[in-house]
């Protein structure tokens, strides 16, 4: 099931990279109007989100029958034999299974993710060369159950680490392959812009519940404007974050059955 923006070209390489699969594409692209030849396309009303476009595409797998449902970025594609051994480790007592994301140049991108008791959020760069547990993984590539539905409180961002804590909660567990999946990231939403920073900052205090861990998100956040360059509207984007934070409800939990 792919949630689909506006990346076209990308888009067709995630197809192909799943050809033969039973697919499924939430088109939530301000035109409207995709088609795919073979291809099932589900129209959103348009710009709701990653979250509402995957929530309605886990709704409409499940009302089809599926048990579990692939969750693939339109600019993510599967090397050859990562869909087999997704499906081989979800098993009981599994959550959702991830591959070993990879961008462009080859390089790991996240082979799982780390979140330390002060709301830091680390992806671990050493591929895995066996299957091995983690404390998050990312929905740029997962495998999870067709009945899973995301937090849409969360605008753009940190909702598959929403719904991997929540399954933890619930006793089930994350695992990281080693096999891979190349993803381009940031296709959809520069992640050095100012939008982006307030997004991430708004969905990181969601996540952690705020609190305490409020100084030490907004101190975060700062540390890697400092440490990518800036550019300097980022910083104000920060403080915008905390407000759409405020405004939007003080923890996770809310409205994540809704589509």
């Amino acid at each position: 099931m792919i949630p689909h923006h506006h990346r076209r070209a990308l888009l067709q390489v995630a197809l192909a990279s799943v050809q033969g699969e039973n697919v499924l594409v939430v088109d939530d692209s301000d035109e409207g109007g995709l088609v795919l030849p073979g291809v099932e396309v589900l129209r959103s009303r348009g710009r709701q989100g990653f979250a509402r476009a995957a929530n309605l595409g886990l709704a409409a797998a499940q009302a089809r029958g599926a048990a579990q449902v692939l969750l693939l970025n339109d600019d993510a594609a599967p090397e050859p034999g990562c869909l087999a051994a997704l499906r081989a480790a979800f098993g009981p007592g599994v959550g959702a299974v991830g591959p070993t994301l990879v961008g462009p140049d080859g390089q790991v991108e996240s082979a799982g993710i780390d979140l330390s008791p002060w709301g830091r959020l680390r992806a671990r760069r050493r591929p895995p060369t066996q299957a091995q547990a983690a404390a998050a993984l990312s929905g740029a590539c997962l495998l999870v159950s067709a009945e899973e539905r995301f937090d849409v409180g969360f605008s753009h961002g940190m909702e598959d680490l929403e719904l991997c804590a929540r399954l933890r909660r619930r006793g089930l567990s994350l695992v990281v392959l080693p096999q891979r999946c190349r993803h381009v990231g940031g296709a959809t939403l520069d992640r050095r812009s100012p939008a982006a920073q307030r997004h991430a900052v708004a969905g990181h205090l969601r996540l952690v519940g705020g609190g305490a861990q409020t100084p030490a998100v907004l101190a975060l956040a700062l540390a890697q404007v400092i440490r990518e360059h800036g550019p300097v509207e980022r910083v104000p984007a920060i403080l915008d974050g905390w407000r759409d934070w405020r405004r939007r409800g003080l923890s996770p939990g809310d409205g994540r059955k809704g589509a």
